[in-house]
């Protein structure tokens, strides 16, 4: 039991045992050979030379040292047994000379190829080790982000959804066409009902802007209310969401008792009535400020659409607009910012030099999905790229500019202003001062993202 234990150790851990399990089978060889073969214990003149299986089994088991031990001891005893030195018996004849090198010899070379697949071994634990130590870091840091992802999606399972989102869904909708007002408006009843939690209501789209509503609903979810209801006459005389518990509602004399809670008015950033929104069923806690602030705002949003068309998408990576629509989506990220108090920002970088295409693309491409982008080039060879970010406020836009800065290091190796990129500002959208100063003109026709090459003053509305 203690040699097999001792077996088990490493090498290096037990040197002794391994001298002493050699002895053992050296001596073994003499021993069975008195036993078995009194005549020649040292297996001399049999027709296999048994001895060299001591050498062969230690060189096996522990290497070179010892399997080169093992024969070199049995040599010298066999050398010692034919001068009469040792008393063991030895045969008639002279001693084989071939035989004692070939018993030192096949100790070495099995020693030698023991070591060699023992040092292989060695290696591989090693590398065995690294990877399950790696492994082991791996399987850690998966269970930690599942129960991090698990625990966002509690969080954000139950939670309301984002105005991003709605607009996110808003720019997937379908491209208006003047005969498809029915499908629309139930596109975008399907939009207030996944954004703005309406279970039942209906939407009242006018065929032109400003032109009377029509009686019936252009779509429906539920039993459609009455274009007659006093919550829809107030938010379409007021154009803003009214809601059951409004003041001039609740105070009104003679009120007359309808099926709307909240009614919200499709109105363009230009000021042009497009529908209303009457909402028959909603949760109570959609009544909030902030609920009504989202119902409102994506409203607004929607009316844009109407008004403008989806946005101008463009092949490849980039999405950039026209001065026009930019223009028209900062007065809409005002109006949001002013009414409803949706932080926006605005950036805008100035791009020299021979590289400075290529940055202007790189910045671009950091866009995200409801990201505006107005990209233009002067005559003096200046890049100029101007981005509204809505939805952002001051943490947002410093940790977008972190971001662009590590795109243009890792792209030029240099700093920002290094690689011919300068931050002209980095604003909230409420600073209309600093706004309306922002060079958005384009001196040149067929620029990377303005149809529209004539100068142009942004509008502080």
């Amino acid at each position: 039991m203690a040699l097999r234990s001792l077996s088990r150790l490493p090498v290096a851990h037990r040197p002794v045992a391994i001298w002493i399990e050699t002895a053992l089978l050296v001596l073994l060889v003499p021993a069975l050979g008195l036993w078995l073969n009194p005549s020649d214990p040292l297996f001399v003149r049999s027709a296999f030379p048994w001895a060299v299986l001591a050498p062969l089994l230690a060189g096996l088991r522990y290497g070179f040292g010892p399997g080169f031990a093992a024969a070199a001891a049995l040599a010298l005893a066999t050398i010692a047994a034919w001068k009469g030195t040792l008393p063991l018996r030895f045969p008639a004849g002279d001693l084989s000379a071939e035989r004692t090198v070939g018993l030192v010899l096949c100790g070495m070379i099995t020693g030698e190829f023991s070591g060699l697949w023992r040092r292989r071994l060695e290696s591989l634990e090693t590398v065995h080790g690294h990877q399950r130590l790696r492994f082991e870091s791996l399987v850690r840091s998966h269970q930690a982000l599942r129960v991090s992802q698990d625990l966002l999606e509690s969080r954000l399972g139950g939670g309301p959804p984002t105005l991003r989102e709605a607009l996110r869904a808003l720019a997937d909708l379908a491209v208006i066409e003047r005969g498809g007002r029915e499908t629309l408006a139930g596109q975008i009843l399907d939009l207030f009902a996944t954004f703005a939690h309406v279970r039942q209501g209906a939407v009242f789209l006018a065929a032109e802007p400003d032109a009377p509503l029509p009686a019936k609903a252009s779509a429906e979810r539920g039993a459609a209310p009455e274009l007659s209801d006093p919550i829809l006459e107030e938010a379409l005389r007021r154009r803003e969401v009214v809601a059951f518990d409004s003041a001039v509602i609740a105070t009104k004399a003679g009120a007359r008792a309808g099926s709307v809670v909240l009614a919200a008015p499709l109105e363009d950033v230009e000021g042009r009535l497009w529908g209303v929104l009457a909402v028959s069923d909603l949760p109570f806690s959609a009544y909030g400020p902030e609920a009504r602030a989202r119902i409102a705002a994506l409203a607004g949003h929607v009316a844009d659409l109407l008004a403008f068309g989806a946005p101008r998408r463009l092949a490849g990576p980039h999405r950039e607009e026209s001065l026009e629509g930019f223009t028209r989506r900062l007065r809409r990220a005002a109006h949001d910012r002013r009414t409803h108090g949706i932080a926006s920002g605005v950036v805008q970088f100035s791009l020299e030099g021979n590289r400075a295409g290529a940055l202007a693309a790189a910045i671009v491409q950091q866009r995200r999905i409801t990201d505006v982008v107005l990209a233009s080039r002067h005559r003096d060879g200046r890049e100029t790229v101007t981005l509204l970010l809505p939805m952002t406020d001051d943490i947002g836009v410093a940790r977008y500019l972190g971001r662009i800065e590590t795109v243009v290091r890792e792209a030029t190796g240099v700093a920002l202003r290094e690689a011919g990129v300068r931050i002209v500002e980095h604003i909230g959208i409420d600073a209309s001062d600093r706004i309306a100063a922002l060079d958005l003109n384009d001196e040149s026709p067929g620029t990377l993202g303005d149809d529209d090459p004539r100068p142009h003053k942004l509008a502080r509305n």
